[in-house]
């Protein structure tokens, strides 16, 4: 079978292949600038927690900012404190995805 897939990926005309992978940040904003799912923490596919972590820390991100009269710098920093161990354990099922499907954890 793999002999077959990889001929039939040579000869395809519109065949794209590329890897996933996690960016870290220290932290996810600066300024007035705040970073939300995968511009920020994505999971990776390979968690499927993509949209259940991009709603809640939409939901995080507007609850903070709504309790902090006014400062973004609070909220972003409040929000980032609440989510970072969401996320951590997401990316952590990512890794471990990754693995499930033959692929190496980075």
């Amino acid at each position: 079978m793999a002999p077959r897939l990889l001929r039939a990926m040579e000869e395809a005309d519109g065949f794209y292949f590329t890897f996933s992978s996690q960016v870290r940040l220290d932290r996810w904003s600066q300024g007035r600038v705040v970073l939300l799912d995968d511009a920020g923490h994505c999971a990776a596919p390979t968690s499927g927690m993509g949209t259940s972590q991009a709603l809640s820390g939409a939901r995080v991100l507007a609850r903070h900012l709504a309790g902090s009269h006014g400062d973004h710098r609070a909220a972003f920093a409040a929000y980032e404190a609440e989510l970072r161990p969401y996320v951590a354990e997401n990316r952590a099922k990512g890794r471990e995805g990754a693995v499930a499907f033959g692929g190496g954890a980075r």
